[in-house]
């Protein structure tokens, strides 16, 4: 004969289930960082949800996917909240992560941001596609617009993780703030009117972290940190890219510009990139470092390789590194730029004729590394965040 729990003990029971879940629950959001979940099923309005929600409290807003979230209004994030998709796979093309995730978010056409940042805020796991030039009533093309990610109001403390953002007109993101871990940036620039402007994978005017991330086919640069580049108490290493594979992008892969002469101009420390392919719009090198000051760029691999499977062309005109000063006196002279380390492979260096105070370069005649053979599509699953 079955023995049945007596009212009180199923009551102890249930609260006891109860106590369990609401432990779990708020260990799972203090691990997040927000103050509650909200899930999104796909075929939901993303950009009515997210926009209408408490602005006073921090909210992960959880996609399911795999499928697409089509947003005619700009889906904006506020202080303390994050968007996320399921966790994905990565390809592995060395150094970098090439994010997969399962979640698109595509803006409507004439949408000048698809999202936009405001405080701090994490987003990971998702692919934001679209954002449209705007233009101002001179026909000159606006600032901050045509990017998949705007986020001039961010805090230097946001977070990307696992995130693709490609199809922009500009760039695929605007005023970056934070930090940018295993992202991919590609296919920015739709627009050849912003080329010059903003056009980039990536830019930003205040120091920022890009590591572990794949930076490639954009029309413009790859990576952009120009205007004084200013200092983030978040971000001592300054302009920080590192371990990142950019390829095949139109103007330089990585430029630090226009940097120095006020007291929180940045710095930028550009490290242990594979950098090929690039400035084929214009020639700028894989590295451009122009009109800007206290720079280093250290054990970076340039020339021919193959990675995951993909052959990769030198930098264009063979040039890896250019730092250069316009002669302009409105900008920052060209100054403490240190130049060591790099792996040439067959390319060349622009600016070491300059004295030494202004440009130091201390480079070591390496044989080629050998060629990478990372499986071209080794998806790596992911078990946590």
């Amino acid at each position: 004969m079955r023995s049945h729990p007596t009212k009180g003990e199923g009551v102890k029971r249930l609260f006891e289930l109860i106590c369990i879940a609401s432990i779990v629950g708020l260990t799972a959001l203090f691990v997040m960082g927000a103050d509650r979940v909200v899930v999104v099923p796909c075929g939901q309005d993303l950009d009515a949800i997210v926009n209408a929600d408490d602005l006073t409290m921090g909210t992960r807003f959880q996609l399911e996917g795999p499928c697409t979230y089509p947003v005619d209004t700009m889906v904006v994030l506020n202080e303390g909240d994050e968007l996320a998709g399921p966790a994905g796979s990565f390809i592995e093309r060395y150094p970098a992560f090439d994010p997969e995730p399962t979640v698109t978010i595509v803006g409507s056409e004439g949408l000048r941001n698809v999202v936009r940042a405001e405080g701090t805020v994490r987003v990971e796991w998702v692919k934001i596609v679209g954002g449209t030039g705007q233009y101002s009533p001179d026909g000159s093309p606006l600032a901050g617009t045509g990017s998949g990610l705007a986020m001039g109001k961010a805090s230097n403390t946001s977070s990307l993780y696992a995130v693709h953002i490609t199809g922009s007109d500009a760039a695929g993101i605007t005023n970056a703030h934070g930090t940018f871990d295993r992202i991919e940036l590609d296919d920015t620039t739709q627009d050849p009117n912003f080329l010059g402007f903003t056009g980039s994978g990536l830019k930003a005017i205040n120091e920022v972290e890009i590591r572990n991330s794949y930076i490639h086919d954009n029309q413009g640069n790859g990576l952009w940190c120009d205007v004084y580049c200013h200092d983030s108490e978040s971000h001592l290493n300054g302009f920080w890219v590192h371990e990142n594979l950019v390829v095949d992008n139109g103007r330089a892969g990585i430029r630090f510009e226009e940097v120095g002469d006020v007291a929180d101009s940045g710095e930028a420390l550009i490290e242990n990139n594979e950098v090929h392919g690039n400035s084929t719009g214009a020639v700028r090198g894989g590295v451009s470092i122009h009109d800007a000051q206290n720079a280093l760029v250290r054990n970076n691999v340039f020339g021919a390789a193959v990675i995951a499977g993909v052959a990769y062309l030198p930098d264009s005109e063979g040039v890896a590194i250019r730092a250069t000063d316009s002669g302009r006196p409105e900008r920052p002279d060209l100054w403490n730029v240190d130049i060591a380390g790099n792996v040439l492979n067959g390319e060349v260096i622009k600016g070491c004729e300059s004295p030494v105070g202004i440009v130091y370069c201390s480079e070591v005649a390496l044989p080629p590394l050998p060629t990478y053979t990372t499986p071209p599509r080794a998806n790596i699953p992911i078990y946590g965040p």
